[in-house]
């Protein structure tokens, strides 16, 4: 595993667990695309600090913010829910068993 990349472990029992996985695939996406946090944070209108902190999944995303999020990198927000599920499914985090079984329900869900 690459030393820089964050655990859910350290999140353990934690109600935002979702969002550290949204921040993650944020996070991605941003780096992917050469956009530093302080731009990213810019075009939503909000501090780099606070950016930071979603990235980190400190901070619940709420779904407008998610969108917003989504507006700003020019990427479909149904692309990121995919991301997110899909990084969410492969974590070998016990921790994320729970959010698994929740979401399992999405397989047969087919975005237009």
């Amino acid at each position: 595993m690459n030393k820089n990349k964050l655990s859910a472990s350290k999140y353990e029992g934690k109600d935002n667990l979702l969002s550290f996985y949204c921040g993650l695939i944020i996070r991605k996406i941003r780096k992917e695309n050469g956009i530093s946090a302080h731009e990213l944070a810019k075009k939503i209108n909000i501090s780099q600090q606070q950016m930071s902190r979603y990235e980190l999944g400190i901070t619940k995303f709420s779904l407008d913010m998610l969108f917003n999020v989504s507006v700003a990198l020019d990427i479909p927000f149904e692309r990121i829910i995919k991301f997110i599920i899909l990084e969410l499914q492969k974590s070998p985090s016990d921790d994320a068993t729970e959010l698994k079984n929740k979401i399992s329900a999405s397989d047969t869900v087919y975005f237009y």
